[in-house]
């Protein structure tokens, strides 16, 4: 997985911390560091951190080759950026990778399956671990790459080879065991589907985590999300709302179990489970520290008291009349069942209107607000009137502020002739300064 020499694209300039000047500069690449190779930047600022200076060997832009002596801090002052590394990418064939249930046609880094142990300790990313090598385990715990964030779905060695539609090259609970041993956090995900890693396989993939050590920290259970974009992927089907309960008791009663033995819950059901079988989600507390929250576990609660908190800031006006929420089927079910009651609790007359975004785009299977794609919104905010200012899932918008479709907050605005909202701050201060303008109006 070594990726080219680290050709450095910025730094700031060597003379400000006291070097010579062309000590090193832009266009210069890193070949080794400390008298280790330099794969990439973690290779770089690991080894380059360590002592109160540190050689490196540089490769010129005309091919020779020097070797320098800097200050760590230097180092770290200069501020050096790279080329951007060449991440690994997943050969595994999952029947449910979202991946591989994209329509053609979008943009290319829509289809990147990215499986690498660095963008895992970076951003969280989940890999399968079926392609590392043992250099790189020992790598991931000689630099502490801690926490690194795995998928294991199941356990049970035929059913790994349906799920990941492929060989499995490694035993993946003696490759956690050795991240374990070796000192590294890991918290781990299983998608379950109905009929195939439910039931008896769930609970051997509960009981083996669990059992390998403190360092597997978290298991979340997620049900299977599907779109309607399957062409060549195996049958398989979404869990129904009727079949979620059992799921979330199977969870639960291990919860208690580890409670007493790990003072942690461990395993914990994602949100999609307690919405669809109409069951409170658990309090607050119960997430313990939220750590699965981007995976959906805990996120009503930890939304609601963020409302909450800013409900004691500002005062939101009886008359929200003036406001559309434009959410998916899941965020409609939450905003009825838990937000509308605590506005109304906090003053509410009128409640603003719910509106269900349809996702025509990838289905009636796919319900998250994070998946609506900017016509879908624009179609069910026309179809619901129009006109009024249109609240949207933030979560919907990439970092540039599109969604996938390549749709912003202004495109859809235009589209449906009314303001466009994705508040990424306090929604309830949002919510409060766009309700006064529209009853200004």
């Amino acid at each position: 997985m070594a990726d080219r020499a680290l050709k450095i694209v910025s730094m700031k300039d060597p003379a400000d911390f006291g070097l010579a000047p062309g000590v090193l500069a832009v266009g210069d690449a890193i070949v080794e560091v400390a008298g280790k190779p330099a794969e990439d930047q973690l290779d770089f600022h690991f080894h380059a951190s360590r002592g109160k200076s540190v050689t490196i060997l540089v490769e010129r832009p005309n091919g020779t080759r020097d070797r320098i002596v800097l200050p760590t801090s230097a180092v770290a002052g200069l501020e050096i950026w790279f080329e951007a590394m060449d991440f690994r990418r997943c050969r595994c064939k999952c029947p449910f990778c979202f991946v591989d249930q994209m329509p053609k046609g979008m943009r290319e880094t829509l289809y990147v399956k990215d499986e690498d142990f660095r963008l895992s300790f970076l951003y969280g990313n989940f890999t399968t671990m079926n392609d590392i090598s043992d250099d790189e385990l020992a790598k991931i715990i000689e630099q502490r790459n801690s926490p690194q964030w795995v998928s294991v779905h199941v356990i049970d060695d035929a059913m790994r080879r349906f799920i990941f539609g492929r060989p499995m090259k490694r035993d993946i609970v003696q490759t956690l065991r050795t991240l374990s041993e070796g000192g590294i956090k890991v918290h781990t995900q299983a998608v379950i589907v109905p009929g195939r890693n439910d039931g008896d396989y769930l609970r051997e993939t509960i009981e083996t985590l669990e059992g390998i050590g403190p360092n597997i920290s978290t298991l979340a259970v997620v049900p299977v999300g599907l779109t309607r974009h399957r062409q060549g992927l195996a049958t398989i089907r979404s869990f129904r709302d009727e079949e979620m309960a059992p799921v979330i008791d199977l969870v639960e009663s291990y919860q208690q179990r580890f409670l007493k033995t790990r003072k942690s819950r461990f395993v914990f059901a994602s949100d999609e489970w307690y919405v669809g079988a109409a069951r409170e989600a658990p309090g607050y507390d119960t997430y313990e520290d939220f750590p699965q929250l981007d995976n959906g576990v805990g996120s009503i609660r930890n939304f609601l008291a963020e409302i909450e908190a800013d409900l004691e800031a500002f005062d939101l006006p009886p008359d929200l009349s003036s406001i559309r929420i434009a959410t998916g089927s899941l965020g409609a079910r939450v905003f009825e069942r838990y937000v509308l009651p605590l506005f109304a609790r906090h003053g509410m007359q009128a409640a603003p209107e719910i509106t269900v975004v349809r996702n025509d785009y990838f289905g009636d299977g796919v319900t998250c607000s994070g998946l609506l794609v900017g016509k879908d919104i624009a179609n069910s905010a026309l179809a619901a009137g129009g006109g009024k200012t249109t609240f949207i899932p933030p979560n919907c918008l990439n970092y540039d502020g599109v969604t996938i479709d390549e749709m912003t907050a202004d495109d859809i605005a235009a589209a449906i002739g009314a303001p466009v909202v994705a508040p990424v701050d306090s929604f309830v201060e949002s919510l409060c300064d766009h309700a006064a303008s529209g009853s200004a109006k």
